[in-house]
């Protein structure tokens, strides 16, 4: 196409023209046309020298005017033009050209466009090829923002940010710092700092330069130190580089020995198997008391009721639990081989009865609870750790539509996030401390949270953990402004520290993994907590209540049968008196 740039339409002309899809455009631009001053300058303020156009321009013979001319001009690093010049008169055959290759940094940060020499030809079909450019802004100071996430520190920042030491606090800003540095370094600028206080995920969209977002949004840095995750909502806010680092934000939580943590006492045998126990020994308990009636002989001092109490109630709770019986109940042959019977049944019940108690404090038990809707159907409680990261999942969108459609992570927000006696959002070193009390998850980003669980759990706590996903685990990015002329160059500098090894060494010094369960090195034996035995404890208070209100309910009657007696008695005639 070609456009009159002295057109009375050439800038709505031009604005088709210069949209694109997929494949870069090509751009010849004769510089010494009157009126070039207005369209370089149009260029200019809507950023066309970048990388998605070619631009060949011809100066003829005003090699200092227009190198003044654009040098002024917004002339980024990416950028793409070739400059070529007339030397000597355009009546000379042959023809001779320089042509120069126009460079820039990034220009609202005082960068300077330079013109480099490639090369003089006599034909422009044939134009020298680009060399590759040296990787040098030149020192221009480039601007980032970094999020301090609420963090109070008794020295600088800066020095927070290079310290060596493992962390229980956000470190992604840490290891994104190391990267940038190793930038700084590399491709020679100076960084200047802003402080934020954290993301700010609910202003996107919106008219501000709040927070990180905001200040992405409004262009006021040049990229972010803070990584975060790539989400539908966030892709028009930023460009992405590589991936440098993957976020572990998981549910923690001990696994509960069994899920009926009442009474332990219950749980070596299901439902089905205790009722069959009650009434297998209810029926030998009542064959008993029926022999009882039948053999009973009404010359004995003891009533039918005292004998059914003692030999069929207790000699079958005596059976149950293996213990001595009295010597009458075996008197009949009848009773001999029920009683035979049934202290054998009792007797290989027991032995694994015994044994999973035994072994309830020595065996890790399964761990069953591995996915999120199991989460919710347990009685473990849930805190999350208080980020925005992870307040910003549970919220509402601008168009009233949450992050999540995943029903079972609603649930678990709505029955045991909000419902949290401590608000739901916790800091990380409480939360770990509900963690390794027990009855608690806590939601995190365990790649620091790990340095915490290897500070303060034991070997045997740490081997109960179990993790749950809530939501996908994404790759995180170190954002850049929308249309940054940067983009290429950190992406491939990024890329050649990934390929040398910093990128995994940094990694690994700010990242810790996940604790294995050490078995071998616990070998203290398990205490037993009042809480695995309080049922036992509840029966023996019940029963003594029992007792106590039974003993008070024999003596109130007694009294009562007592009055009622000395009132119905009659009165005694003179002279006789009761002799007992």
């Amino acid at each position: 196409y070609y456009l009159d740039v002295t057109g009375t339409h050439f800038r709505r002309h031009f604005q088709w023209h210069m949209s694109y899809e997929r494949y870069k455009t090509a751009i010849t631009l004769n510089l010494e046309c009157s009126g070039m001053e207005s369209v370089l300058s149009h260029l200019s303020d809507n950023a066309y020298f970048n990388d998605t156009f070619h631009w060949l321009m011809f100066g003829g013979c005003k090699f200092e005017q227009m190198t003044c001319l654009l040098s002024a001009q917004n002339i980024n690093y990416d950028a793409s033009i070739m400059l070529v010049f007339d030397r000597g008169d355009r009546a000379d055959v042959p023809r001779i050209f320089e042509v120069y290759d126009v460079r820039g940094t990034v220009k609202r940060r005082g960068g300077r466009v330079s013109f480099e020499l490639l090369g003089t030809v006599s034909s422009l079909n044939q134009l020298p090829k680009r060399q590759a450019r040296s990787q040098d802004l030149e020192g221009i100071e480039l601007w980032t923002a970094l999020a301090t996430i609420d963090k109070l520190q008794s020295q600088s920042f800066i020095e927070y940010l290079n310290t060596v030491k493992r962390q229980t606090s956000y470190t992604a800003t840490i290891h994104s710092y190391q990267l940038v540095k190793l930038l700084e370094m590399k491709l020679n600028f100076k960084l200047i700092v802003l402080l934020t206080e954290d993301w700010r995920f609910d202003l996107i969209g919106k008219n501000s330069s709040l927070g990180i977002v905001g200040q992405l949004q409004s262009k006021q840095v040049d990229f972010v130190t803070t990584p975060f995750g790539l989400t539908t909502e966030r892709i028009a806010i930023f460009q992405t580089t590589i991936e440098i680092a993957h976020g572990t934000f998981y549910t923690v939580f001990r696994h509960p020995k069994s899920l009926n943590n009442s009474n332990i006492f219950m749980l070596p045998f299901t439902t089905i198997v205790w009722l069959a126990i009650s009434l297998i020994f209810g029926a030998v308990a009542l064959l008993i008391a029926l022999l009882i009636v039948i053999i009973h002989r009404t010359g004995r001092s003891r009533s039918t009721l005292d004998w059914l109490v003692e030999q069929s109630l207790l000699g079958t709770l005596g059976m149950v639990c293996q213990q001595g019986i009295h010597h009458r109940i075996i008197r009949w042959s009848s009773n001999r081989v029920l009683v035979l019977v049934a202290m054998c049944s009792s007797m290989i019940l027991f032995q694994f009865y015994c044994s999973f108690i035994v072994g309830y404090q020595l065996i890790t038990p399964p761990k069953t609870i591995n996915t999120l809707e199991r989460l919710v159907d347990s009685e473990i409680q849930m805190t999350v750790e208080n980020l925005s990261y992870h307040r910003d999942f549970f919220l509402v969108t601008l168009r009233g539509a949450r992050r999540t459609n995943n029903p079972a992570a609603l649930k678990l927000y709505e029955t045991k996030v909000l419902p949290s006696r401590y608000g739901g959002f916790v800091n990380l070193s409480f939360g770990m401390q509900l963690v390794r009390q027990g009855g608690y998850a806590f939601h995190c980003e365990t790649s620091y949270g790990n340095a915490l669980i290897i500070e303060t759990f034991t070997e045997r706590e740490i081997c109960e953990l179990q993790q749950v996903q809530i939501y996908p685990q994404r790759p995180v990015h170190l954002p850049l402004i929308k249309g940054s002329p940067l983009r290429e160059l950190f992406k491939v500098n990024l890329q050649l520290i990934k390929e040398r090894g910093l990128l995994a060494y940094h990694h690994a010094r700010y990242y810790t993994p996940r604790p294995k369960c050490n078995r071998q090195s616990s070998t203290h034996t398990e205490q037993i907590l009042l809480e695995d035995v309080k049922f036992a404890f509840v029966l023996l208070a019940a029963g003594m209540a029992a007792s106590a209100a039974l003993l008070a309910s024999e003596l109130v009657f007694l009294r009562l049968r007592t009055w009622w007696h000395e009132r119905h008695i009659r009165a005694i005639p003179a002279g006789f008196r009761w002799l007992n």
